[in-house]
């Protein structure tokens, strides 16, 4: 069942004067609830836009693209024109409850000194009973492996520590979909293959996941790719669909293992050129050795 749905969008940057800058083109495609999804594509290839156009914090600037969110179209929204079931008005931040996003740097995220307060700003704004605030926040930092930094000052943790906190955050408001948007990019290796379980663990409990990177790594451990060029959709499919293209034509890398697979095939060995991960390198290498 598809959860978010794009219809024809493009979006545009004003540059003053009369000018613009086109960031995304006519693109159209859904996403599947409880789905893993990598989009990629180089600098400017319109990724971090495309990310903000699925909560709402961005819409469409042509007139008749759409989002839609859980049924939501995100234009509507904003204009005041949707109603529940009861007659109250569904606001911007009823689709930011639904889609969470954890960005790149963690400082730009924390709005509170403690890293419990942290994580209960955002249900404390949304005025629910202290005692649900509570069991959000706790089971949220225990998602991500924070239970014992509860009272610990943000400023004292490590980048990683800080990126889990802001996924915490997002957690305890609820979402069914948690957008990471290069939320990598700025931690050491440890610090991105913690971020990656975590991401990985609340995939499998459920939650969709749309993960914003330009690491190929990462990207294959999706169960979709979605490859961006100058706003427009280039490529779609399964990491093994996708990597058996030369991604290298939109500026990106093979992940180290394909790349291993395609040395060992020049270098004589019947190898299976379409694994995407270490584990498959690891089997091909041993069938080898049999």
């Amino acid at each position: 069942m598809s959860y978010i749905v794009l219809k024809g969008v493009n979006y545009s940057y004003s540059l003053g004067e009369g000018r613009s800058l086109k960031a995304l083109k006519n693109l159209s495609f859904s996403v599947e609830k409880g789905s893993f999804v990598a989009l990629v594509g180089m600098n400017g290839s319109g990724k971090s836009t495309l990310s903000k156009l699925l909560n709402g914090l961005f819409l469409p600037t042509n007139k008749s693209g759409q989002v839609i969110v859980d049924g939501i179209n995100t234009k509507e929204v904003d204009a005041g024109n949707l109603k529940d079931g009861d007659g109250k008005e569904i606001t911007a931040f009823d689709v930011r409850k639904k889609v969470g996003i954890v960005f790149q740097n963690p400082d730009n995220q924390t709005v509170a000194t403690i890293v419990e307060d942290d994580v209960a700003f955002g249900p404390e704004n949304i005025g629910l009973p202290r005692e649900e605030i509570v069991d959000r926040v706790y089971s949220a930092l225990e998602s991500v492996g924070m239970m014992e930094y509860a009272e610990r000052p943000v400023s004292k943790l490590s980048g990683g520590q800080k990126q889990r906190v802001a996924i915490a955050g997002v957690l305890a408001m609820r979402p069914d979909v948690i957008v990471f948007d290069e939320s990598t990019a700025m931690l050491d290796p440890l610090g991105r293959r913690e971020i990656m379980s975590i991401a990985k663990d609340l995939n499998d409990q459920g939650i969709t996941v749309i993960m914003v990177t330009h690491n190929m790594d990462e990207a294959a451990l999706a169960d979709r790719i979605i490859v961006l060029e100058k706003g427009q959709i280039v490529l779609d499919g399964t990491p093994k669909e996708v990597f058996s293209h030369d991604v290298t034509v939109y500026g990106l890398t093979l992940p180290p293992a394909t790349e291993t697979a395609n040395r060992l095939v020049e270098k004589g060995f019947a190898f299976d050129t379409t694994i995407t991960n270490e584990d498959e390198l690891v089997e091909g290498v041993c069938k080898q050795l049999r």
